[in-house]
């Protein structure tokens, strides 16, 4: 048995941290842009001895090193544990394969894709009680667990420019999207495009543990969210992204210096969340910055395919 999901990336280009004891319920607020690439999952059961197969573009992955790997088996973990009466999980074999043509730990949301295409096809192969929403709480719990991330997950089921108005799983927290880039066929027969350029990696888990940081942050994108709340535009969502990178101190000069030829070039350039990634919101696909990556903002959200 086999099944296919793909998980668009999501950028977030502000957020608020919301603490919670329930990893469900726990979250952020902030806004971001769903990019037509990312991950696509495929999962395949077949009868085992509980044999877990783990690969990222063809390579098999080990249990403690890559984040792919720790996030997939945290996943497997809290959907085992949810149905350990109901599944003989030690005589099946299961491997997943992830093929991912976005930066990892750069800002992309990478780790959502990973857990929601783990739990998502897992869920739909093995006939698991959960509706699709309930199967992507799974993965939105295994990030907050790990502290690969506090919104990605919903950013990314929502699709397009998701608002995250409160925190939380999909199902739990409460999302809406700017309607202004919903329809941009409009006066442009191909879209809306992501142009990004990414310089490196942050660990997401090193901010998010550090208190004073996240203080900060969070009173900043609070103010920010309520901005774009009345006037959602994208123009205006990537003006306040920037801002948001800016006075938190979390852009530095070398992104800075991209995120200025972009501006000039797009309707909009910020710092991508967590990672050392510029991006921007463009009418065309044409950049000057070289070695940048080009995809469509993607407004159907994560799905089996």
């Amino acid at each position: 048995m086999q099944s296919l999901v793909f998980a668009p990336s999501h950028i977030t280009g502000f957020f608020e941290i919301i603490d919670h004891p329930n990893p469900l319920i726990k979250g952020s607020r902030g806004a971001g842009v769903v990019l037509d690439q990312g991950v696509l999952t495929k999962v395949d059961v077949c009868e085992g001895n509980g044999e877990l197969i783990i690969k990222t573009n063809g390579k098999t992955n080990d249990h403690n090193s890559p984040l792919e790997s720790s996030v997939t088996y945290k996943t497997m973990d809290l959907l085992k544990n949810h149905f350990s009466d109901g599944i003989e999980w030690n005589n099946l074999k299961i491997t997943i394969d992830h093929e991912i043509n976005v930066p990892i730990e750069s800002g992309f949301g990478a780790s959502a894709g990973f857990a929601l295409g783990t739990s998502i096809g897992l869920s739909k192969l093995l006939k698991l009680p959960l509706t699709f929403n309930q199967a992507a709480a799974v993965a939105h719990n295994a990030e907050v667990d790990l502290k690969t991330g506090l919104g990605d997950v919903i950013g990314s089921v929502v699709g397009g420019f998701p608002i995250r108005i409160e925190p939380g799983a999909p199902g739990q927290g409460k999302a809406d999207k700017l309607l202004d880039g919903c329809d941009d066929r409009t006066n442009n027969e191909e879209g809306l495009f992501v142009i990004s350029k990414s310089l490196g990696t942050i660990e997401t888990a090193s901010v998010l543990t550090d208190p004073a940081m996240a203080s900060k942050l969070s009173s900043i994108a609070r103010e920010l969210l309520q901005k774009l709340l009345i006037n959602p535009q994208v123009t205006h969502f990537m003006d306040l992204s920037l801002e948001f990178a800016q006075k938190t101190g979390l852009i530095d000069p070398e992104v800075m210096e991209i995120v200025d030829v972009l501006k000039d070039e797009t309707l909009g350039a910020s710092m991508a969340m967590l990672g050392k990634t510029a991006f921007a919101i463009s009418d065309t696909p044409d950049s000057s910055v070289e070695g940048s990556m080009v995809a469509r903002v993607d407004h159907c959200g994560c799905r089996i395919v």
